[in-house]
């Protein structure tokens, strides 16, 4: 549910496996963590554009190591005798990680001296896997200058491009990161960051990483840079710029502006602008906001119903998919904010599943007084539904939601709209802690019912003097 699913999208595509859901899991692994497996294998060279393994995953499956580990080893002795020697010394490094050690480096110097922990089990681990290769492992010839190059080739998605800040860094990913600016590390322009902790939203602190040289990079690995041409909206000067990228994945490493060619793609750029100022460039409201996270809560708790992903990031991954085919007559950043979101993400949940979030997790419910109080929802967390306690009169149980699978919380109020308790099983609270409540309501709110008996009493929202009128 939380790891890194590249070994086994590994393992079912070596089984003959096309689609996770055919198997019987305790946990099912969800769709969009295996298909970032499935692309991460892509950019390993361990499987082909169609899913199947390539020459290269099938001895992968030899080594017995992780797939990144795996690319690694079998790219490094395509390279070379010595470039294959580097690589397993990582790899041992990497298996058998220095305590509070960032800059992998440094670890090695130490193993070469003698003075690292577990010296002999990492000779034992590095041995192992030069034997698999039909190799002889020589600790002294294990050249620094080439760990960058080799970490590079088991994360092509985690090299990293220092920011205006020092310390922090944009990933090939598009994530952010960043490193303790004590580092000597964190005044490197391009590191390979081999370990990484999500620290926030959108941002991950590197405990594990090795600098590498552009120059090298590029005589090395000339597949990972790519040029393109690029064409974004700049809000600064409220138009269209087009420029010459050379970058690799989303970190951009020198780029020159060009002339906007006439048939720029206005529609594409304006995606991209939204891509980085989020979805807060278009008119985000509280029903936009409100009906996906009803989403995310019907795929978390209904997942045999194969809800779209509508988290903030698969939404600006899919702009394409769901918000192009509403940006008709669209030619600037600020017209975005015209942009029909809840038309958008209704067509893109479709009909049929709309009607059914509808039925299986509504936006509100009658409660037993009879009035209808919205209920909150929140991916992760129960569902929420504040409500005066009368109104809960005569409900033997708290009411469910998602064909029965979810009770809802309640806040259960005072007359005066402020929280008494907070329940998910109405029935204990009744025979429990309503008692005390009701001996300090009854003085505090005496024009109020506070029966005896409240799960056969009548519900409602009014006075005992107008109740009885």
């Amino acid at each position: 549910m939380r790891s890194d699913l590249a070994s086994l999208q590994q393992e079912l595509i070596r089984w003959g496996c096309t689609n996770a859901d055919d198997l019987a899991w305790i946990d099912a692994p969800k769709h969009t963590h295996l298909q970032q497996a499935r692309d991460l294998l892509t950019k390993l060279k361990l499987i082909d554009n169609a899913g199947k393994a390539t020459q290269l995953g099938q001895r992968a499956y030899q080594l017995g190591v992780e797939p990144r580990l795996a690319s690694m080893l079998l790219q490094a002795e395509a390279l070379g005798e010595q470039t294959l020697g580097c690589a397993i010394a990582l790899c041992a490094l990497i298996e058998e990680p220095e305590r509070n050690e960032v800059d992998v480096r440094q670890s090695l110097h130490r193993w070469q001296q003698g003075t690292i922990a577990r010296r002999s089990l990492l000779m034992q681990r590095a041995k192992t896997i030069a034997s698999r290769f039909k190799q002889d492992f020589s600790l002294g010839r294990v050249e620094e200058s080439l760990l960058g190059v080799v970490a590079a080739l088991a994360f092509p998605d985690r090299i990293a491009l220092a920011r205006n800040h020092s310390g922090h860094y944009l990933l090939a990913n598009g994530h952010g990161a960043s490193l303790d600016t004590q580092l000597r590390l964190s005044d490197e322009r391009l590191l390979v960051a081999l370990d990484l902790m999500r620290a926030g939203q959108g941002s991950s602190a590197i405990y594990k990483a090795l600098p590498i040289e552009l120059d090298v990079l590029e005589s090395t690995l000339p597949g990972l840079i790519e040029a393109v041409s690029v064409v974004d909206w700049d809000d600064d000067k409220g138009r269209l710029v087009a420029s010459e990228q050379r970058r690799i994945g989303a970190a951009v490493i020198t780029s020159r502006e060009i002339p906007v060619p006439d048939d720029a793609d206005i529609a594409s750029a304006l995606l991209g602008y939204v891509r980085r100022k989020g979805l807060d460039a278009l008119n985000w409201s509280d029903s936009a906001e409100a009906l996906t996270q009803r989403v995310q809560c019907a795929a978390l708790w209904l997942p045999e119903d194969n809800w779209p992903t509508m988290s903030q990031e698969a939404l600006l991954n899919d702009l394409e998919q769901w918000l192009l085919p509403f940006m008709s007559g669209i030619s600037n950043a600020k017209q975005l904010k015209k942009v029909d979101l809840m038309a958008a993400l209704e067509a893109m949940l479709g009909w049929d599943k709309l009607k059914l979030l509808d039925e299986l997790v509504p936006t509100h419910l009658t409660v037993a007084s009879g009035n209808r109080k919205r209920i909150r929802y929140q991916a992760g967390e129960a569902p929420t539904l504040s409500v005066k306690l009368q109104e809960m009169f005569g409900e033997k149980a708290s009411p469910t939601i998602a064909r029965g699978t979810q009770a809802i919380v309640l806040e259960l109020l005072s007359p005066a709209q402020r929280p008494l308790q907070i329940t998910r099983d109405l029935a204990a609270f009744w025979q429990g802690a309503y008692k005390e409540v009701q001996k300090e309501m009854k003085g505090r709110y005496p024009k109020h019912p506070w029966p005896d008996d409240p799960m056969n009493h009548q519900a409602t929202s009014k006075t005992k003097r107008q109740l009885n009128s």
